[in-house]
């Protein structure tokens, strides 16, 4: 495949829209649809996991401190979808689960984060169902990603149980398996970063990593019991700030957090949409909790050597909030951030 036309072919037949062709956008549904109608060349695979009944009584269920496989496709392919739903989401089973995927026989995974918040199920569950582009939970526990992730060689995909229970339920993956691999294919990643800062002193970290590729998407929960940031209040003036290809100072500069996430005026009640969602919002036991998601179908953020991502409280001096959580020495807040994002080749993502 010598020219791009012919890539864009390829890769439409393969039902990837633009999303592998570096612009991190996948088709609109007109051009979905003809896609649909058009023949695919290649094989469709699927394994199933986690069930250890009827047709399938030698599935392992996911012993305490355990590990089982959810897939293991050699390539080269694409995986289309992932589903997940356990039998025992109570407690800290959605937060101590996590789903790691490593490429090409690496030793080190490229996605890695707690399963709840890797497919927007925040709280123990408790944040509400919805529909995105890529990413859904649909009643009853039913969680389910669409990110397209392509590989060269083979992926393979586990879920990591961090608790001192079985856990059961039922896990499918499906993939296209291609004839050849395109070079302008990238890999998909996720990182998970779970921090408790004190507000507006620190920085919260999103993402630091090596290479070309484009940035996708961000999962974000919020917790705080601190009076003065009830309701989210000065939360919402954080600056999500891309420094690209190593920078210094970022050309790319959300001013407001909420408005990042596709929001005015604070986070206030439930949404969902392909593109920005509030899933929990409220106050439990004197706690403020938030959790939130984007997906930047238009304008992902595109970088060619380096991507480094903070949310930065240091350019609110005025706020009434964060001017009095300096002045106490106080602010505390836990952030747990999954970031989605392509790059040309599989890096660890524990790093980035």
């Amino acid at each position: 495949m010598k020219n791009r036309s012919s890539r864009r072919d390829f890769l439409g037949k393969m039902g990837l829209g633009t999303v592998a062709l570096g612009m991190g956008l996948p088709a609109f549904p007109a051009e979905k649809n003809i896609n649909i109608a058009k023949r695919r060349v290649g094989k469709s695979v699927m394994q199933n996991s986690l069930w250890n009944l009827d047709i399938y009584p030698d599935n392992p269920r996911l012993a305490p401190y355990g590990s089982i496989e959810m897939a293991n496709f050699k390539g080269p392919g694409i995986v289309k979808t992932m589903h997940v739903t356990v039998n025992r989401p109570g407690k800290d089973v959605l937060d101590k689960v996590f789903i790691e995927i490593t490429y090409d026989g690496n030793k080190y995974p490229s996605v890695y984060a707690p399963l709840g918040n890797f497919f927007g199920s925040s709280f123990k569950g408790k944040s509400s169902d919805f529909a995105s582009a890529f990413l859904a939970k649909r009643p009853k526990r039913s969680l389910y990603s669409y990110f397209p992730m392509p590989f060269k060689k083979e992926v393979k995909i586990r879920l990591i149980n961090k608790t001192d229970r079985e856990i059961g339920g039922l896990a499918y993956v499906t993939a296209e398996l291609i004839p050849e691999w395109d070079d302008e294919l990238l890999y998909f990643h996720a990182n998970w970063h779970d921090n408790n800062v004190k507000l507006p002193e620190d920085v919260v970290p999103i993402i630091n990593t090596k290479g070309k590729g484009h940035y996708l998407g961000t999962h974000m929960t919020m917790e705080t019991d601190y009076p003065e940031f009830k309701g989210n209040m000065g939360i919402c003036e954080g600056n999500d700030e891309f420094y690209i290809d190593g920078e210094n100072k970022p050309s790319w500069i959300q001013l407001g957090s909420e408005d990042y996430f596709g929001f005015s005026w604070n986070w206030k009640k439930l949404w969902h949409d392909d593109y920005s969602g509030i899933t929990y919002v409220g106050d439990e036991n004197g706690v403020s909790k938030l959790a939130t998601y984007r997906f930047l179908l238009n304008d992902p953020i595109l970088f060619s050597r380096s991507l480094k991502a903070q949310i930065n409280y240091h350019n609110e001096p005025y706020n009434v909030q964060l001017k009095k959580a300096k002045e106490e020495g106080k602010g505390e807040v836990r952030f747990g951030i999954v970031s989605y994002w392509y790059q040309d080749k599989p890096v660890d993502a524990t790093k980035s």
